[in-house]
């Protein structure tokens, strides 16, 4: 009788195991819909991860983007947009390349860009409109 029972509890833990989700260690990228909300005509202050610099973001409702570095003010324009594959990708002007990011919500409200598995930037706080005046 008890391995009867146990055998009815292996298999309905087993049928548990296939019809739950799986737990993955590995932080899910945000979808298409959710980068348009997250960026859409919003100023982003962000950080380079190899050199800690700090700089601003901002992303227009037409699809302009414009970053300014703070250490130094140096502006770059570019064009920003979403690919098939669920990444941030920015066209800066004069580049024929655009970079393409996967991005991660991390726990504490800030963005992690990353960049064929690196991660190369955060966006630390987004902000309503232009609020830079870029």
């Amino acid at each position: 009788m008890l391995l009867r029972h146990l055998g009815h509890l292996i298999v309905a833990l087993s049928l548990c195991t296939i019809t739950s989700p799986a737990w993955s260690a590995e932080p899910e990228s945000l979808t298409s819909e959710e980068l348009r909300d997250l960026v859409f005509d919003k100023t982003a202050d962000c950080r380079k991860e190899k050199d800690q610099s700090t700089c601003v973001n901002y992303f227009s409702a037409e699809g302009e983007v414009v970053q300014v570095l703070h250490k130094d003010g140096k502006r770059k324009d570019g064009r920003w947009f979403l690919d098939d594959s669920d990444r941030l990708c920015i066209l800066w002007n004069g580049k024929l390349k655009p970079l393409c990011f996967v991005v991660i919500e991390n726990e504490d409200g800030t963005y992690n860009m990353v960049k064929r598995g690196k991660h190369v930037s955060t966006m630390l706080k987004l902000y309503e409109g232009n609020t830079e005046k870029l």
